[in-house]
């Protein structure tokens, strides 16, 4: 997904999820296979945006800037109460859950 993609869904505040990182990272590593489990227990749609796609570089940095992601995994939801941000790989299942109000 491309950054504009997500901005626009965070702007809908319909409940979406958006995650930043990249396959590089071990911290995203740890994070992702936590949250991919929730998302298949739960249904839920992950919008994955990575974090260093060179033709993107600008546009996910601006991404970050806008909503205060200052490390990956950042990890995004977006409801009526606004964009909530979590940057913990160390979060559990559980936490993930909440997060999301799964």
């Amino acid at each position: 997904m491309t950054p504009a993609d997500a901005d626009e869904l965070l702007t809908a505040q319909s409940g979406n999820i958006v995650y930043i990182g990249r396959e590089t990272c071990p911290f995203c590593r740890r994070f992702v296979g936590k949250l991919s489990a929730v998302a298949k227990d739960e249904n839920l749609t992950i919008h994955y945006v990575h974090s260093q796609k060179v033709e993107t570089l600008k546009e996910v940095e601006a991404l970050r800037n806008k909503y205060g992601v200052p490390t990956v995994p950042g990890f995004l939801y977006s409801d009526e109460d606004g964009v909530q941000v979590k940057c913990d790989s160390s979060m559990s299942p559980d936490d993930i859950k909440t997060f999301v109000k799964a």
